[in-house]
């Protein structure tokens, strides 16, 4: 149990003066001896046991999973031959309709919480319906009773039916709501037009999504205390307005960027104002890792990966490193823990940029940290911001890889939860972490060594509450289709009523809930990592962006 609350153990960390101004001067972990880190022996040190009422769950995304969401801008994506195979969304697990089975699937491994998204489309599925709310007069209370009754009545009902069903399973499981996982409706964002005035890059999607996460939270805050407001939102820019595998598909778009992050920064503030004001019912009475009791706990899912220079005797490649490593980490957390934002991304707080500003400052009640692995950063002068881009996932590096071609690296996750626990002084929650692994062959090994190293780094005094797989099931992973398989369960997608069947890893999982630990022995006799048995690449090298999340 914690002896403060988020709230203030985040006033006291809102120190501006623990800001690096300068990522020139920032420096990145070096190899301590002539093998890069993810060549050198690691085992998890000393594990402490997780707290009482510690969330043990794991993930999904309403888009990925539920299906009839066909008034999206993802459904447009997939219409213009975007994804991989030409998959769509709508042959995955339909969870609209099967949700009862995803239950019991969390209930079958005894998982006590789950981490799930309320789609803007779904809740307001046509221009109308959300006019009506956005234009709603009066009051905080009386624009948020116009726009809850303005909201599709079968769309509400999907989420209360859902989170009824968590919450009177025994074990009892926690609903964690993700207000916002990258789609928009149609009438906000629409692939086939400019995307320069509509979206992210439109000023008004800081209003709206604050509007929006205040009606989730007055419909459902009753029974609802945790949210995450923005899942990856840097993902969300990288793969949109840089990459140009999302939508929009902006392609090395700098000023569309540095436009998105800003209309993101001030969207979760928002957001998270709306929540706490919208949200005063505390749903968990007893019982969670987090005493007193909150009405709501808020943050953002932050992707966040180890990263390294390809050289480290190379300083180029380290002054590329830091800049990546702060734009992607840093530059969210800081605007957001001590109101101190880098808007232009240079890498400092200039003159006339937010510093310990009280519109931001606080705003945040526990980390949230999704972690897959490493990016290994090559100096590249012409590129902006950054001078540099990640090396290839597939390169091979002496590690072992999921589907996605990713390498699989614990130490760098236990690592990343002590750097940026200690950084930042607020409780930590793993928002995601999993591993594309169709056969099930090296997601046991996984879960033993990554949940253990998220214990060694709560012994090493992070004040870690909790941990979410991704994915609970497998699902429509973005761009990369249905050829990468997260899921403790699979989906037959043959099969008209889309079965769940437990993977042996699930039933790990469930061991290690019931038993709060990892031993060395289990560390032990977990099968060596194989060669996986597909291959899916990711189309985002580096980042992450394909991961399903």
């Amino acid at each position: 149990m914690m002896d403060s609350s988020p709230a203030d153990v985040a006033a006291d960390a809102a120190d501006p003066t623990d800001v690096p101004t300068d990522i020139e001067d920032a420096s990145v972990d070096a190899p301590s001896d002539a093998r890069p880190p993810w060549q050198q022996p690691w085992m998890p040190g000393p594990r402490a046991r997780p707290p009482a009422g510690f969330l043990w769950g794991s993930a999904t995304a309403g888009y990925q999973i539920e299906g009839q969401l066909g008034n999206t801008d993802w459904s447009i994506w997939e219409q213009l031959g975007r994804v991989t195979n030409n998959d769509r969304a709508d042959n995955g697990p339909q969870s609209f309709t099967r949700w009862m089975d995803d239950v019991r699937a969390l209930r079958e491994t005894g998982q006590t919480s789950y981490r799930f998204g309320v789609e803007w489309a779904r809740l307001f599925p046509t221009r109308a319906s959300w006019e009506a709310c956005r234009n709603a007069t009066g009051d905080n209370a009386a624009k948020i009773a116009t726009c809850r009754a303005a909201a599709s009545t079968e769309g509400k009902q999907f989420y209360h039916q859902l989170i009824d069903a968590l919450r009177s399973s025994t074990p009892r499981i926690v609903p964690m709501v993700t207000v916002h996982h990258w789609v928009m409706p149609d009438y906000i964002a629409d692939p086939r037009m400019d995307f320069r005035s509509q979206g992210w890059m439109n000023a008004r999607m800081r209003t709206d999504m604050a509007l929006y996460a205040g009606v989730v939270a007055a419909e459902y805050g009753e029974k609802v205390d945790w949210y995450v407001t923005l899942n990856e939102p840097l993902v969300l820019v990288l793969a949109g307005y840089l990459d140009g595998r999302f939508p929009p598909g902006g392609r090395l778009d700098i000023d569309s960027a540095i436009t998105v992050i800003g209309n993101l920064v001030y969207a979760h503030a928002g957001m998270y104002d709306a929540i706490k004001a919208n949200d005063r019912t505390v749903a968990e009475m007893t019982g969670g890792p987090i005493a007193p009791a909150q009405a709501s706990y808020v943050s953002i899912a932050h992707h966040i990966r180890a990263m390294f220079p390809a050289t480290a005797t190379n300083a180029n490649d380290v002054r590329a490193t830091a800049r990546a490593d702060w734009l992607n980490h840093g530059l969210f957390f800081d605007a957001i823990v001590r109101g101190n934002f880098d808007a232009n991304g240079d890498g400092r707080i200039g003159a006339g940029e937010p510093s310990n500003d009280p519109a931001l400052r606080g705003r945040v009640d526990y980390l949230g940290i999704n972690y897959y692995g490493l990016t290994v950063m090559r100096s590249i002068a012409a590129i902006p911001l950054v001078g540099g881009l990640p090396l290839a996932d597939e390169l091979e590096r002496g590690l072992p890889k999921s589907d996605f071609g990713w390498d699989i690296y614990p130490r760098g996750f236990e690592e990343i939860l002590v750097r940026f626990g200690n950084e930042y002084r607020l409780p930590v929650v793993v928002t995601e972490n999993g591993v594309a692994d169709s056969a099930d062959v090296n997601r046991p090994r996984f879960l033993y060594e990554h949940i253990a190293a998220m214990l060694s780094a709560r012994q090493r005094g992070v004040n870690l509450i909790g941990y979410y797989h991704w994915s609970t099931i497998d699902n429509f992973e973005w761009v990369g289709g249905y050829c990468p398989h997260f899921g403790l369960y699979s989906v037959d997608f043959t099969n008209p009523m889309r079965p769940r069947t437990a993977r042996p890893s699930a039933m790990i999982y469930r061991d290690i809930i019931r038993s709060g630990e990892v031993t060395d022995a289990q560390l032990t006799a977990a099968p060596a990592y194989r060669t996986p048995t597909r291959f899916c690449p990711a189309t985002v090298s580096g980042s992450g962006a394909d991961a399903g999340r």
